[in-house]
């Protein structure tokens, strides 16, 4: 047990996925930290394990933005990930999505030029691309809405229902009727918003 616990702490991680057999049957995460702390010298391989937590799972085609607002509201910091077969594809962590959120954000600016296709229609409403900015939606709308959380159309509608929507998919957020015109498995391509009759 010692031993075990040696090679952890040299291996520089705080939570380690443990398996059993092969890396397709993984059984538990251990946490470095809460092993320190409960550590002793008399403590076996077994009570080592005991400290194991459940893994949590995910599929390969989950999106990034959303897997993170479900590990943080599930006070999860690691997840591992499983392929089209039920093997371990790998792991992420709540870091690897910071990282790769925030890559996507700079990713957005770059486009941004892109996104800017917005059609007025005869209803009041407007067609627009799922990056298009939100401070462009409250100028046309005139509506303020929370942005502290997301810069985009499409990250407000993720934030809001926590899911890729599917095409004719129809909400009511911040006082706004919106209708998914175009979406696929990854992302929200074209959507039509109006503001809502009972908005203020």
């Amino acid at each position: 047990a010692q031993e075990m616990m040696r090679e952890m702490v040299e291996a520089h991680y705080t939570r380690i996925p443990v398996h059993r057999g092969s890396v397709d049957n993984i059984i538990g995460i251990l946490n470095i930290k809460d092993l320190l702390a409960a550590w002793s010298p008399r403590m076996s391989a077994a009570d080592i394990l005991s400290h194991m937590t459940r893994p949590y799972y995910i599929p390969e085609t989950k999106n990034a933005h959303l897997l993170f607002y479900e590990l943080k509201n599930n006070n999860k910091h690691i997840a591992i990930v499983i392929d089209e077969y039920g093997g371990t594809s790998g792991l992420i962590t709540l870091e690897d999505l910071l990282e790769e959120i925030v890559g996507d954000i700079r990713d957005e600016h770059e486009e941004q030029a892109d996104a800017d296709d917005i059609v007025r229609m005869a209803d009041g409403s407007i067609v627009t691309d799922g990056r298009t900015e939100i401070g462009k939606i409250e100028e046309l709308l005139e509506i303020r809405l929370d942005r502290g959380r997301f810069e985009t159309v499409g990250g407000l509608i993720l934030y809001a229902i926590r899911r890729i929507p599917h095409q004719g998919e129809s909400f009511q957020i911040e006082g706004m009727d919106i209708t998914i015109e175009n979406a696929d498995e990854r992302s929200i391509k074209k959507v039509k918003i109006k503001k809502s009759e009972d908005a203020p």
